[in-house]
């Protein structure tokens, strides 16, 4: 729960506790006010354990008599041939209801009770997140955990939600930059749930049997996690966790894991042919694993070069020096199981196209050769550090994160690890980070759009492969 008064407060206060300093010595800019190290840790939490295997995490928070709660389960990825699998599925559970009490008696249970209850899936997670009134929370745990026990999946739902999918996909290459980053991630992770999207095919092919077989291979105690934050103690969630899930049992079934990444596809520029009047780029590359100790100066790297809005290289020179975009950015993911990616992207008017991919990748080459400047890093450094505290503005936002790094088996501490390793980082790492991760020479290029109005041949950037959009 966010506490928007205390931090205005707080802030009033040390601007009261500084102003007798600021009159004391006049400063130029507000880069020569001395400003003390950033000492910051996440908020007390305790730790507990169920007796079928659980792990179980709580933060208190007594401000408001509210709670929030989740629980993460190992979850495999939808199967090549039932893409959209897991999506199916949570969306027919939450709004199926279960044998004994119908969606709408739910959902109007949960209205009068100002309650919340959810259930979502990634690549290797499904989640379900709950929030109440403090005395309503045993309601809501036999709520979420009556769902999983007695799912109706009823086949209206089902079909209504397949109908939706099949309209979403339907509808998707109306989107012209999620023709760009689809494609882009095809060609990064070819055959792999990371490259992969909804179907049509798939879509049509799941059955009822087929949410069964899911459910039952996900909600198990077999790596699950439980989490509160909010007006309780541990003593009370350790009580009722146990009461709604210490009994859960193993299914007996192994979760499936990701698969290990196939190579890449070749660099190069890959078209798809769209009427539209810009043209979408999206150019990267595989990146590095969250375990890679260059993975702090590797984010600053990119805050430096494409993700710090206004401040960045690649928007100071596609958008403000040259005017060619109103949106260009970059992004450099670590995944902790694979390698991520490096994507830089842009739209712009198809006149300007070539000279828009030309001016990003030689913005890249310079900045892999170069680095960051003196200023650059310093205030990449300042922004970084001094808005990371606001990843974790509430108690709910805490405990997701102590809940998704306890799933992975990493150290609850990561966040002040994380800020430890941003505030010792030097214009050295930053700039070797930038020698050894980017590759403008061996880029993937995705371009939608008329290659006919552009300004250059987009062979000029490699060899050209033409891509089948289809009609999914």
């Amino acid at each position: 729960m966010k506490k928007p008064a205390l931090t205005l407060l707080a802030a009033l206060a040390g601007l009261a506790l500084l102003a007798p300093q600021l009159t004391a010595k006049s400063y130029k800019t507000y880069q020569d006010v001395p400003v003390a190290e950033l000492k910051w840790s996440l908020p007390e939490h305790q730790e507990f354990a169920l007796s079928n295997g659980i792990a179980g995490l709580v933060v208190e928070d007594h401000e408001v008599p509210m709670v929030d709660f989740e629980i993460a389960f190992s979850a495999p990825p939808d199967p090549a041939d039932l893409t959209g699998l897991s999506e199916m599925t949570t969306w027919a559970l939450r709004n199926g209801g279960s044998a004994n009490i119908s969606a709408d008696s739910l959902n109007d249970l949960l209205e009068f009770k100002a309650a919340y209850l959810s259930v979502s899936a990634g690549d290797e997670m499904l989640w379900l997140y709950g929030s109440c009134f403090k005395d309503d929370l045993p309601l809501l745990l036999s709520l979420g955990r009556e769902l999983i026990d007695h799912p109706a999946y009823p086949d209206e739902k089902i079909e209504l939600k397949r109908s939706t999918m099949l309209e979403q996909i339907r509808r998707r290459y109306d989107r012209p930059y999620g023709i760009a980053r689809r494609e882009f991630y095809r060609l990064i992770y070819p055959d792999h749930p990371w490259g992969r999207e909804t179907g049509n095919a798939g879509v049509k092919a799941i059955s009822r049997d087929d949410l069964l077989n899911y459910h039952r291979s996900v909600f198990q105690p077999l790596g699950a996690v439980i989490g509160f934050s909010g007006d309780v103690t541990a003593d009370d969630v350790n009580k009722l966790a146990g009461q709604y899930f210490g009994a859960l049992k193993p299914t007996g079934e192994a979760i499936t894991t990701l698969p290990p990444l196939n190579p890449p596809a070749a660099s190069g520029v890959y078209y798809a042919y769209k009427d539209f009047n810009q043209a979408f780029v999206a150019m990267g590359h595989r990146a590095i694993r969250y375990d890679d100790p260059r993975r702090p100066a590797a984010e600053i790297m990119n805050y430096i070069l494409g993700e710090g809005s206004f401040q960045s290289r690649l928007t100071k020179r596609v958008r403000i020096d040259e005017g060619l975009a109103y949106s260009v950015w970059s992004s450099f993911s670590e995944p902790v199981p694979a390698e991520g990616t490096f994507l830089a992207s842009a739209a712009t008017r198809l006149d300007q196209a070539g000279r828009t991919v030309a001016i990003i990748r030689e913005t890249i080459d310079k900045f892999r050769q170069e680095g960051p400047t003196a200023e650059e890093f310093d205030k990449a450094i300042k922004a970084y550090v001094n808005s990371y505290v606001w990843k974790y503005e509430s108690s709910d936002e805490i405990l997701s994160r102590l809940v998704y790094l306890k799933w992975r088996g990493l150290p609850l501490d990561t966040p002040q690890q994380d800020l430890a390793a941003y505030q010792h980082l030097t214009i050295d790492d930053v700039r070797q980070a930038a020698a050894e991760l980017l590759h403008p020479d061996n880029l993937i290029i995705v371009v939608v759009g008329d290659r006919a109005k552009m300004d250059r041949p987009l062979e000029d950037f490699g060899t050209v492969t033409e891509l089948e959009l289809g009609g999914e």
